[in-house]
């Protein structure tokens, strides 16, 4: 199995959409209990999500893709190769998750209600526990270096390029995209960024990574390689 995590505003969206595109009935998804997105079999609460994918491989799934963090899906990860995701610039994902949150009618989400109303602003929403730091937060206990692929959300066709080579998916548009009115000042970017330092580092990590990968052409293939594994070279 191949474990894609879904960072919120990370062009996560248009990259289920391309891995539909590449797996079809192979792609599994999880979004919590409620979402009609999520797969049958797999709705049930974060913390019983590892249980219910385990019968994932027997049912023909190859991928499971979502809103669930590193730690819901550990038992099942044997290798951190397995494990597929995309970064963004934390003060842009901030950003677009703030005006996502301001012009989506969202149920069941009491932040997306107080940004709404007013009763929250851009800079306490980036100081919210709920968005702060939230890229280190999904990825705890995963080193970078060792995962099969790391996208960079701002190079999103490069990255699957890099990929899946010259079987990457075309899409047609960029899916569930969010756009500012009015800029932002600089000062209130760099509060952000200052709330967020332990994913502005690994973002620059993440940076660092990719530009290596594109130089050697090669992403990292699971140790155990199936299908995913004989489209990707190893790592040098």
């Amino acid at each position: 199995m191949i474990f894609s995590i879904h960072i919120p505003k990370t062009a996560g969206t248009s990259f289920r959409h391309a891995l539909e595109a590449r797996y079809g009935d192979g792609l599994a998804l999880y979004y919590g209990v409620l979402d009609p997105k999520t797969t049958d079999g797999l709705r049930v609460r974060r913390e019983e999500l590892a249980e219910a994918a385990a019968r994932l491989p027997e049912r023909g799934f190859e991928v499971l893709h979502g809103h669930f963090h590193a730690a819901h899906v550990a038992p099942l990860v044997e290798s951190p190769s397995q494990v597929w995701t995309w970064l963004r610039d934390p003060v842009e994902r901030t950003l677009s998750h703030y005006e996502f949150y301001r012009q989506e009618p969202l149920e069941l989400k009491a932040l997306a209600d107080r940004v709404k109303s007013g009763d929250v602003g851009l800079g306490a929403f980036a100081r919210t526990k709920e968005i702060q730091e939230i890229q280190s937060r999904f990825l705890k206990g995963l080193a970078l270096s060792e995962l099969g692929f790391v996208g960079i959300s701002e190079h999103f066709e490069l990255g699957l390029s890099l990929l899946f080579g010259e079987d990457a998916p075309q899409l047609k548009r960029r899916y569930n995209t969010t756009d500012r009115d009015d800029p932002v000042p600089d000062g209130k970017r760099d509060r952000i960024a200052a709330a967020n330092i332990r994913d502005m580092q690994l973002y620059a990590e993440a940076l660092r990574l990719f530009v290596a990968r594109v130089a050697a052409g090669k992403a990292a293939a699971p140790t155990r390689p199936g299908l995913v594994g004989r489209l990707l070279r190893p790592a040098g």
